[in-house]
């Protein structure tokens, strides 16, 4: 049986956000950057799943930053802090429970997470569609129709996202509060 880590999910603000990124302001400028590929963007909707406050896998990636902006339905964000490390196998990448933090974003707000940020989202109601502010290989397609819990298929697909299972390396998941 897997150990649970309790993270209450809280409201974005700027301040609480910083460790993990930016939340864009009125008059405030946000510049995403990638080191390779191109910055796309691309309409998403993630639909509520059996067992939805747990969290046991999460991404990373180090070439670009990302950018999430409900449109539709309030999302909530979970990120950690990016390992100080970084090796081949994203197997070994630290992840710090105890910065481990959760983020309700509503439609129109907009939350920037810097590179090498693990990262996570499930939809605070039925269904959440966002736009994905990302890195693309040109003429790489957008994410598939329900294709967002498929890590294996989407790693296959796009090798600069990597993706780690807690409960598979740590025997830990993550339970949101909310």
């Amino acid at each position: 049986m897997p150990e649970t880590v309790h993270i209450k999910a809280m409201p974005l603000s700027a301040d609480a956000f910083r460790p993990y990124g930016q939340v864009l302001e009125r008059g405030e400028l946000i510049y995403p950057d990638t080191d390779e590929g191109r910055v796309a963007m691309e309409l998403l909707r993630v639909r509520r799943r059996p067992q939805n406050n747990q969290i046991e896998q999460l991404a990373i990636h180090f070439s670009y930053n990302q950018t999430f902006i409900p449109v539709q339905g309030a999302m909530i964000l979970v990120v950690a802090p990016a390992p100080a490390e970084r090796g081949a196998d994203p197997n070994t990448y630290t992840f710090d429970y105890a910065q481990a933090a959760a983020f309700i974003v509503e439609p129109g707000q907009v939350a920037f997470i810097e590179k090498g940020v693990w990262h996570s989202l499930v939809p605070v109601s039925l269904e959440c569609t966002f736009v994905n502010v990302t890195r693309k290989n040109l003429h790489e397609a957008a994410t598939e129709e329900g294709n967002e819990a498929r890590m294996a298929r989407i790693s296959a697909a796009r090798p600069y996202v990597e993706y780690v299972d807690l409960q598979e390396r740590d025997n830990r998941i993550l339970e949101l509060d909310f």
